[in-house]
């Protein structure tokens, strides 16, 4: 067998960068530079135009590109009324020109000039970006007087751009989902009455609720304040030990997959190592759910909580949540006090502020509404 030719580098392609920085865009701002580069590069234009977030025809946010404004406060029209009628006839259509439109609908000429009563221009093109049966964004693109014609090679331009487009904005709107939801997932974390975290295989935290925060640095350092320059996290000492143990043995086993730790003085503080996973690329990699249990005897459960007691603590802040759940496990305020490191003075403070918050006066009532 003979041995393959080395091949030498191509010069690099202008155009082929730009086609990467549209395929690699991350959000609405770069896919609209790298449009208006790709479009500078093949097409004359009198400007330039992306709009997104369309509702009845009208865009909701846009960007504009003029080459030479006839003043400095110049903008183009934004909406498209001139075209809404051709594209409530036409869903779906992805290209399409100002003189299509008025072929089929002369009256979109009146329509142009109640819009903009002194264009620049006798020409347009479009590219409609679809959202089931609603155009979501257009590519708006104003020839100059002198270029109203469209060569064969700007055609297959723009046939070549359009895809390139719509799988970028559908990446970005995928990316804007995901964070969205991932907002409301961390949003509601930090709501409900536990003490929790989530650590990668490598130990780094991806996600930790403020109590879950306080609680690994009272498990590393106890009641000592963290120094200058120390590391503001560091996994609970001992718990990488554990994630073999929740790792279960390759078993789908819930029970299995749960390891358990005590903390080795503190009284009552423990975690909990829950195995879980997460996707890295194309493949599965494990990741681990840290949940810090408080309770005032050590190696004693907590009992489940039931939904209105979840919506009740909901109601308070992390700590007032664990001075709640104390005086509901039958401690006393001197105890309460005790167990986590405060005044009386201090508990007694916070108990008021339940009280108000829950609209009750009394530890029967906190001890029921906990039931």
């Amino acid at each position: 067998m003979s041995a393959l030719t080395p091949q030498r580098a191509a010069p690099t392609d202008p155009h082929h960068a730009l086609v990467v920085d549209l395929q690699s865009a991350l959000d609405l701002e770069s896919i609209w530079k790298a449009c208006l580069k790709l479009v500078a590069s093949k097409l004359p234009h009198r400007s330039c135009s992306l709009m997104f977030n369309i509702v009845n025809y009208e865009p909701t946010e846009a960007r504009h590109h003029v080459v030479a404004p006839k003043n400095a406060d110049y903008v183009p029209a934004t909406s498209l009324t001139v075209s809404g009628p051709y594209l409530a006839r036409h869903p779906q259509i992805k290209l399409y020109t100002y003189s299509q439109i008025v072929s089929e609908d002369p009256d979109a000429h009146r329509r142009r000039l109640d819009q903009e009563p002194d264009p620049e221009w006798n020409e347009f093109i479009h590219l409609a970006f679809w959202h089931e049966a609603r155009p979501d964004a257009v590519l708006s693109i104003h020839r100059p007087p002198d270029h109203s014609l469209i060569s064969a090679d700007e055609q297959a331009f723009l046939e070549q751009l359009h895809p390139m487009i719509e799988a970028s904005l559908r990446r970005v709107r995928a990316m804007e989902s995901e964070h969205s939801r991932r907002i409301s997932y961390e949003h509601f974390l930090r709501q409900v009455p536990l003490t929790v975290m989530f650590v990668n295989a490598a130990g780094e935290s991806m996600f930790a609720n403020n109590e879950a925060e306080k609680q690994c640095g009272r498990w590393n350092r106890g009641l000592r304040a963290a120094e200058p320059g120390e590391a503001r996290f560091a996994l609970p000492g001992g718990v990488e030990a554990m994630f073999d143990g929740a790792a279960g043995s390759n078993t789908d086993d819930q029970a299995a997959a749960s390891v358990r730790l005590s903390h080795p003085s503190l009284k009552g503080l423990s975690v909990k190592i829950d195995r879980n996973w997460q996707f890295a690329g194309l493949q599965m990699s494990p990741s681990y759910v840290l949940t810090f249990l408080d309770e005032p005897v050590a190696g004693e459960a907590s009992e489940a909580l039931s939904q209105s007691a979840m919506l009740a603590l909901q109601r308070l802040t992390p700590t007032e949540r664990r001075v709640a759940q104390l005086v509901a496990q039958g401690l006393r305020n001197d105890k309460i006090a005790e167990h986590l490191s405060r005044s009386r003075r201090t508990i007694e403070f916070q108990l008021n502020s339940i009280y108000r918050k829950l609209e009750i006066s009394s530890r029967t009532e906190l001890v029921r509404a906990l039931s």
